[in-house]
This record gives C-alpha cells, sequence and structure tokens, in this order.
C-alpha cells in the first residue's frame, strides 16, 4: 500500500472491490444479517474518535482487534543537540545586546556581519596569538642573540611568561637596584607614610621670643631642595618632585616666633654618619656621584654648585650636611625678619627632654619619593630610603640594617629570592645581584608592582627615558625603570603595545664595558619590538565579515 493511503486505512486492510465492469452491473443486496463494510469503517472511526477524545493526543488508535505496526526509533546524531543550544544561546545573547544598546536608528541600517556563528573570524584573538608569540619568541631570540652573553630577559602578559632567557642567572643590576629598595619601602611603611622634618624648642616661645636653640630634626626627606639648586638639577624640565625648605622658614615665622636667642641646630641623627658605602668604588668620591648622604640635608648637601648644570663634579660637597642645612634655614628666616642671634651649627636633640613642636615641614607620602627615586634614578634618595627601613624595622639607621630588614621584608612577602644578593640601595655597588625572573616577580605583585610601574619613566616624556623615545612609536607606551654602570645595561617595566594590552618585561646585561650607545641600542631595540606586539598579525582583519552594501 502506498503512502498516501488515508490514515483510517491501517496497513494491510483491504478495500471492497467492484466487479470489473461496474458501469452495468447491478449491485447484489446485501444480506439482511451483514453489516456493510462501509458502516463497520464508519463505526470504526467513531470509536476511534471517542478514544482521541478520552486519550492523550497522539496518533489514533488501531481499529480494534488489529495490533499498531511497531514505528521505528528516531534519533538524532550526538552532536546535533549541543550545536543547536549554541546557535540558540549566540542568537539569544546578540538579541539581548541590540535591544539593550541605546544608539540611534542609523546603527540599525549599518551592514550586518556575514561570518557565520560558529566561524573563527568571530575569535580573531584564538587565531592570532599562535601567529604572534612565535614571531615574539622569534625577534627576542634574535635580540638576545646580539645581546652579551651574560644577558637575561622575562616578557610576561597578564602572569603568563611569554618569553624566557637566563631568567634566574643572578646579574648585576644597576639601577634596577631600585626597584629592590622601592617595593621594600613600601612593604615597611605604606605609600601614605611621610618623612617629615620638624623644629622644636627645649621651651615654649613667649611672646615671639624662643629662649634658647630651635633644634630641627631632620627626617629623612630626601628631597629638600632650594630653588636654585633645582634649577640646576632639572635643567630646562620642571622638578620632578621637591620640597622646598623655605616653607618651614614661613611656618616658623607664622607660628608667632620674631626672634631665636640661641641657634638653628641641624639634627641629622636619626641616620649614622657613614656617607660612602664601602664597596663603592673610589673614583664615585671626587665624582660626587652621591651626595654628603644624612637624614638632614638640603640641597642633597652641596654647599656650593654653579648657575647651570655642568656635571656633578662642579660641586662642592659641605663638611656636615646638618650644618649646612642650618645655614640655609637661617638665612631663609632672616629674609623674612625674624632674628636669630647665635652661629648656625649642627648638633642632637635633648634626649629625653620635653620638646615644643614650632613647625612641621611634611614631605610628600612615600610613594611619590619612590617614584622620584625611579623617575630620576636618584642615588641620594635610594640609600636615604635604606636607612629608613633599618630605622623603622629594628631602631638602627644603617645601611647594615637597612639591607638586612630588606632581605626581610621580602622573604615576609612571599617573594623568591633565590639568586638575589642586596649591597646596597641604589645599584652603585656592583656586588647587588639580581634575576630578571625576581625583577619581573616585583613588577607583577598586586600591591606593591603597580605603584612601581606607574611611578617609573615614561618613553618620550619623563625621567631617563625622556630623550631616547621622543617621537617613537614607544613614545607614552612604556612605563620603565633604566640601569646604568660601566658594565651593565638594565630595563625593567611594561610596555603597552599599539594593538592593545600590556606587557611586563625585565632585560639585564652585563660585559666588560658597555658604551653609552650600545646600551641606548639595546635599550630600544628591545621596547620597539615589544611594543609591535602581535607583530604582522592584524587583529582588525580577522573581525567578522560585513555585508556588501
Amino acid at each position: 500500500m502506498s503512502d498516501d493511503t488515508p490514515r483510517h486505512f491501517a496497513k494491510g486492510a483491504t478495500r471492497r472491490t467492484r466487479p470489473a465492469d461496474h458501469r452495468s452491473a447491478t449491485p447484489e443486496p446485501p444480506p439482511s444479517d451483514v453489516v456493510p463494510p462501509r458502516l463497520r469503517e464508519s463505526e470504526r472511526l467513531r470509536e476511534r474518535m471517542r478514544a482521541q477524545r478520552l486519550n492523550a493526543p497522539g496518533d489514533l488508535p488501531p481499529p480494534p482487534g488489529r495490533p499498531a505496526p511497531p514505528q521505528p526509533e528516531r534519533r538524532l546524531p550526538g552532536w546535533v543537540v549541543p550545536v543547536l543550544l549554541g546557535t540558540v544561546a549566540v542568537v539569544t545573547a546578540t538579541a539581548a545586546f541590540l535591544l539593550n544598546r541605546s544608539d540611534t536608528a542609523t546603527d540599525v541600517a549599518a551592514p550586518t556581519p556575514v561570518t557565520p556563528v560558529l566561524s573563527a573570524r568571530r575569535v580573531p584573538e584564538l587565531v592570532a596569538a599562535p601567529v604572534a608569540s612565535r614571531r615574539l619568541q622569534a625577534d627576542l631570540s634574535a635580540f638576545m642573540t646580539g645581546s652579551p652573553a651574560d644577558s637575561c630577559l622575562v616578557v610576561q602578559s597578564g602572569g603568563e611568561a611569554l618569553f624566557a632567557q637566563n631568567p634566574t642567572v643572578p646579574l648585576a643590576p644597576a639601577s634596577n637596584q631600585k626597584l629592590v629598595t622601592g617595593t621594600a619601602a613600601l612593604l615597611s611603611m605604606g605609600p601614605d607614610a611621610t618623612l617629615d622634618t620638624v623644629a622644636s624648642t627645649t621651651a615654649a616661645p613667649a611672646g615671639g621670643v624662643v629662649e634658647g636653640d630651635v633644634y630641627v630634626v631632620g627626617g629623612g626627606d630626601p628631597v629638600l631642595t632650594t630653588g636654585p639648586f633645582a634649577q640646576q638639577l632639572y635643567k630646562d624640565r620642571p622638578p620632578s618632585l621637591v620640597n622646598d625648605p623655605a616653607k618651614l622658614a614661613d611656618a616658623i615665622k607664622a607660628a608667632g616666633i620674631t626672634r631665636i636667642t640661641g641657634s638653628i641646630v641641624g639634627d641629622g641623627s636619626r641616620y649614622d654618619t657613614q656617607r660612602f658605602h664601602p664597596t663603592w668604588p673610589e673614583r664615585y668620591q671626587p665624582q660626587n656621584v652621591v651626595g654628603q648622604l644624612g637624614a638632614l640635608m638640603i640641597d642633597d648637601g652641596y654647599e656650593g654648585f654653579p648657575p647651570q648644570y655642568e656635571g656633578e663634579q662642579a660641586r662642592t660637597p659641605a663638611p656636615d650636611a646638618a650644618a649646612h642645612a642650618a645655614l640655609k634655614l637661617t638665612t631663609l628666616l632672616r629674609e623674612r625678619g625674624v632674628a636669630v642671634d647665635g652661629a648656625p651649627r649642627s648638633g642632637t636633640a635633648p634626649a629625653g627632654a620635653t620638646l615644643t613642636t614650632v613647625a612641621t615641614l611634611p614631605s610628600a607620602p612615600l610613594v611619590d619619593i619612590v617614584g622620584e627615586m625611579l623617575t630620576e634614578s636618584d642615588d641620594d634618595t635610594a640609600e636615604l630610603l635604606m636607612k629608613e627601613i633599618g630605622k623603622r624595622e629594628s631602631g638602627t639607621g644603617t645601611w647594615d640594617a637597612g639591607v638586612a630588614a630588606t632581605g626581610q621584608l621580602l622573604n615576609e612577602a612571599g617573594i623568591d629570592m633565590t639568586g638575589v644578593e642586596v649591597v646596597d640601595g641604589s645599584g652603585l655597588s656592583y656586588d647587588n645581584r639580581t634575576t630578571c625572573q625576581f625583577l619581573t616577580s616585583l613588577l607583577t605583585r598586586p600591591d606593591t608592582g603597580p605603584q612601581l610601574v606607574e611611578h617609573s619613566s615614561v618613553a618620550g616624556e619623563t625621567g631617563t627615558l625622556l630623550a631616547d623615545f621622543d617621537g617613537t612609536p614607544v613614545d607614552g607606551r612604556m612605563h620603565a625603570k633604566t640601569g646604568t654602570l660601566n658594565t651593565v645595561t638594565a630595563l625593567a617595566g611594561r610596555v603597552d603595545p599599539l594593538q592593545g594590552g600590556s606587557l611586563v618585561f625585565s632585560y639585564i646585561a652585563n660585559a666588560p664595558s658597555i658604551s653609552d650607545s650600545s646600551a641606548r641600542e639595546w635599550r630600544t631595540g628591545l621596547a620597539e619590538i615589544l611594543v609591535a606586539y602581535p607583530r604582522g598579525v592584524d587583529i582588525a582583519a580577522l573581525q567578522p565579515a560585513a555585508a556588501p552594501s
């Protein structure tokens, strides 16, 4: 029976046939006791319709006495359901996005993407990432081939290592050591700590007169800087961070003091009197590589310097940084009409005496001081912070105490210091050792890492990266700390590639001699590779194609 058999004829049922010559034959009347087939079929149809109304929806039951034929079981292939569900999810999400858009009607008429829903073009990063990673590794491998043998490089993105060569080899870091000092300082004191300079007396002023001395106690502020020294220090650009001691003289006068019968006494006793680290080369002293390091110093402890910068050698260090600070403050007070009878000198505020604070010069927040150290690669700031770490952690403001406390702070923070040796705060010592992996871990640390990166030099804009990258593709796209010694070049920080994202990296190279031109070539070469990532992969070209207009 063909497939167009009426449903009320079950398969296998037969029709009553007519004689061959049905046009002339006269039908024979059926016996009275026989129900014509057509009536039996009508009755069965009515029974089936009655059952359909009484039972659940479905196929009509078979006629009485005739079993229903077996129906073949229908199953969908296993892949169909997930694909259908995924398609529904994509369509639903797209519809929800479009319905929630606040764009004008003009946007509705824009070309509609015709790329299939399941096309790889709809996830371009999955297509681009492997290609970009291979090209980056090839570029960086070639870069490291041209770098000194004693070099290391680590590049990460989102915590994933994209490239690593000699990541745990200990090398001299030069000024990248300041990243270590900055991290330890932030762990010890917190970003909002201040290093205040306080003016106190043994007796409260009466009628505007201080009977006796005014003790100016240094708190380790490394950027107490007068206007003339700031101009010489920063040349033709705005100062990164200065704290003008004239503000302390203004505060003393504002306290109503008109006369001091004694002297201004500079107290730098918060730190020890060691001004030169024993591991530094002797040539640093005549070169004035660092100032007269002390808890109270103004203008880095230099008592003389030319109006225009002529190199550190042209500066004259003061024999006593605290006495020099007292002299500067005495001059500032007298310029403001406050009489100071005694000669300025250095000394220590009386221990155990009840002192009256007459004025305070707050420092900038510690995070900004750390930023000045990183941006300007300020060796003086780094060494004072190292001594301050020792003072805060052990009560002793010395290099030894600071170095010991730094190691303890980093270990307690869970930072792996394998291969690391801390000797000073600035990196001027050739005995410091660190690794690229270690520096990268400092930069990616959740609480202190972003503060280091954001307060480092910006390529083409600030600090030690101002000149090298101005007008290049790296301009404004790299925050990093440089490092330079005669045998060291280093660069560590973050690059924001032209196509988006960010890369954290650390590079150190040691060699018997590294010229300024070679150091600059390596720094710029590395930065240009990183900012071009992913090189040769146009993610925009992988986006879903639009329908032709």
